[in-house]
């Protein structure tokens, strides 16, 4: 199935008018120069009336989109043999329809046998359509009736603008309801693949070798759905730690800059850390922009500030009554939940109306700088919600002890998650001999060839006490390492050599094989005495929760005095306690 997005190829009217006269050039022989210029003219007559009718098409397929059910996929063809637009709809099945913009007769043949040939050559590039009867409907563009009632003889055929209008066609369809495993299949023979080449850093592909690998990444039924699905104007798309939230907004950035090329798209992050990741998985695409927040609004000539709420909502006020250019044809917002209200408004204010729109992606659950009710950026605007269920990053068992810093998180029990070891928590006698612990593991990992050095993270909670201990600790045991700070965030590189030694909140956005969390008995927790300190100790305990959720394999915490966290660790029963030195074989 070739998957694509609103618009075609995207072309502006005078690429279009250039690409289409050498074809015209290269298929005909030239006679006179009049009749060379009649034909030039015959060319150029269509395709102006081409370029004035895509903005209708695009418009009518968002009309047509934006009243769906959240889990619905929805494909736009980007060429003239595939349907103008696939649903698949839990409730109603397949609908496949046309749009005819020109058309204003429901009775017309040609429309319909159109439609049935498209969905005939479908059916032999994916022979399970041959088991579902799908809704063929025409939407007929001059016709401004509502068309969508039942016919007689059998379900509705043809839409006209009214329908549209109102945003209940799909209600008025004949239910055709799909069983989970059909609407799966459907998912995925329909959905278009997303890849990413991206270096692995799992060393258990070629143990005891520093190669590094190249792994291909695709995006399932769900995910690709949501990188393609027509935005008209908010899409909030969320989901648990490690369910492609990130994959999906960069698959979108990819999607959009090959449909729409000269299109400005943006892709804003929050930590310097994770600008250059997230430029890897676009860089076949120049045109998508990956930077910061900070950066963005200074490059639009705009001063708001990045560490003070309130001085961020006056910048912003101020910068609205200077008046902010529209110069964003689609934006992407990752880890939305860390994003000021003041942020996102002015980032919303940028976007010009009518093209991509802007996706906000994240996690309320790691939101670790402020609160995370729904932005009053908002109000008035229309939002969609989306949510992937799926985790595919840690496994049962990491996320299992994760959810114990998180009461409202639950356990992971979704068949997909893969079992692991048990998450490993080591109590020292102090902080020192934490240090030690965790360099005695990592040596004995890298000795026995199981990991290499660049797999691993020591993610800390605070730098005061942690660093120089652990730095004097990996130094007597010889292992290499990479310190993170903002100094060299912003050419931070997850695969360069060298265990990495960052914070927790520079590592949001990223993963490892082997995470070792240090420090999450300094981590407060709610007393129940005052709500204040209560809210504010809740926020600074996600940094257990994002902490422990980077690691994809392994997990191990470290800790010497107990806590409420450790606490409901210890009850956990993927959890695997043990005691330095005393358990070890040193």
């Amino acid at each position: 199935m070739r998957g694509g997005g609103l618009g075609g190829n995207g072309l502006c009217l005078n690429e279009y008018l250039e690409s289409l006269y050498k074809a015209f050039t290269d298929r005909i022989c030239l006679g006179t120069s009049m009749e060379y210029a009649a034909g030039v003219a015959v060319l150029c007559g269509e395709l102006r009336m081409k370029a004035a009718t895509e903005p209708l098409r695009e418009t009518m397929l968002r009309r047509l989109t934006q009243n769906l059910a959240p889990d619905a996929l929805v494909l736009c063809a980007d060429g003239d043999d595939r349907p103008d637009l696939i649903v698949v709809d839990r409730a109603y099945g397949l609908v496949t329809i046309d749009i005819d913009l020109t058309g204003h007769d429901p009775a017309a043949r040609e429309p319909f046998s159109r439609l049935n040939r498209k969905i005939s050559d479908l059916r032999l590039e994916a022979p399970i359509l041959e088991r579902f009867r799908p809704h063929r409907l025409i939407l007929f563009g001059a016709c401004s009736e509502p068309l969508v009632a039942p016919s007689r003889g059998g379900p509705p055929r043809a839409l006209g603008f009214a329908d549209v209008e109102d945003g209940e066609w799909l209600a008025r369809l004949e239910p055709r309801p799909l069983e989970s495993d059909d609407l799966t299949s459907l998912r995925s023979a329909l959905a278009p693949t997303l890849t990413f080449n991206v270096r692995s850093r799992r060393g258990a592909f070629d143990p005891g070798r520093g190669e590094r690998h190249r792994r291909r990444i695709e995006l399932d039924a769900q995910q690709a759905a949501a990188a393609t699905i027509p935005v008209d104007d908010v899409l909030l798309l969320s989901g648990p730690p490690g369910s492609g939230k990130t994959l999906v907004l960069a698959g979108r950035a990819r999607h959009l800059a090959a449909q729409h090329p000269g299109w400005r798209i943006v892709l804003l992050c929050y930590n310097n850390a994770l600008v250059p990741y997230l430029r890897r998985l676009v860089e076949d695409h120049p045109d998508v922009e990956v930077t910061t927040f900070g950066k963005f609004s200074h490059a639009m000539r705009h001063r708001i500030a990045l560490n003070d709420p309130e001085q961020a909502e006056e910048d912003v006020a101020a910068a609205l009554a200077k008046g902010i250019p529209h110069t964003v044809d689609a934006l992407l917002i990752d880890e939305s939940q860390d994003f000021h209200e003041a942020w996102i408004r002015f980032a919303l204010a940028t976007v010009r109306p009518g093209r991509g729109g802007a996706v906000l992606a994240g996690d309320p659950r790691q939101a670790l700088y402020r609160d995370t009710d729904r932005p009053p950026a908002l109000t008035g605007r229309r939002v969609t919600q989306l949510r992937l269920g799926r985790p595919y990053r840690s496994t049962r068992q990491i996320l299992q002890a994760a959810s114990t810093t998180q009461p409202d998180a639950g356990p992971a029990a979704d068949d997909a998650v893969l079992d692991g070891e048990p998450v490993e928590l080591i109590w020292a006698e102090s902080w020192n001999a934490q240090a030690t612990a965790v360099a005695w593991e990592i040596r004995r990992m890298l000795d026995h060839g199981e990991r290499e050095p660049h797999d691993i993270a020591i993610l800390i909670t605070q730098w005061r006490g942690s660093l120089g201990r652990l730095r004097a600790a990996l130094d007597g045991a010889e292992v290499p390492y990479l310190v993170v700070t903002r100094s060299n965030a912003a050419t931070f590189d997850p695969c360069s050599p060298g265990v990495k030694i960052m914070t927790v909140h520079s590592a949001k956005g990223h993963e490892f094989d082997v995470v070792v969390l240090f420090g999450l008995e300094t981590l407060p927790s709610p007393s129940g005495d005052d709500p204040e300190r209560d809210r504010q100790a809740a926020r600074r305990g996600k940094v257990g929760f994002v902490g422990m959720t980077r690691a994809r394999d392994q997990l191990l915490v470290t800790y010497t005095r107990d806590s409420p966290y450790l606490g409901r660790l210890h009850g956990c029963a993927g959890v695997h306690s043990s005691t330095w030195p005393d358990d070890y074989e040193v």
